[in-house]
């Protein structure tokens, strides 16, 4: 198993956790993501990525099951994801596959591309 793979898997199981703390040193300083929550636009750097999860942990109950993850290049991975989120009052708001592009510098994840899913 690849560095880059070990990272993202850490980072799965962090992110169903909603543990932002063990989610802060796997992500690189100018990392962006994709806002898939609201219309805020895109979070752009780390402390804007990890705010943003921090929105969406108050918001929705994510649960996010790797299926398979193909190493790409060297600095990249693509993966097929199981989507199963929850509202707070219990509900069922989504339960969808997704894939993945992830991206890395320097060891650390700087960003993801939805290439279908959402």
């Amino acid at each position: 198993m690849s560095a880059l793979r070990d990272l993202l898997e850490e980072a799965y199981e962090a992110f169903n956790a909603h543990d932002a703390a063990r989610l802060r040193p796997l992500f690189h300083d100018e990392a962006t993501w994709p806002n898939t929550l609201d219309d805020c636009g895109d979070p752009v750097g780390k402390e804007a990525v990890l705010a943003y999860f921090a929105r969406i942990f108050a918001t929705i109950i994510p649960n996010i099951q790797l299926i398979d993850v193909v190493e790409e290049t060297a600095d990249s991975l693509t993966t097929d994801a199981q989507y199963s989120v929850e509202t707070r009052e219990g509900h069922i708001w989504t339960d969808t596959r997704a894939r993945l592009v992830y991206h890395f510098r320097d060891g650390l994840l700087v960003g993801q591309t939805i290439l279908d899913g959402f």
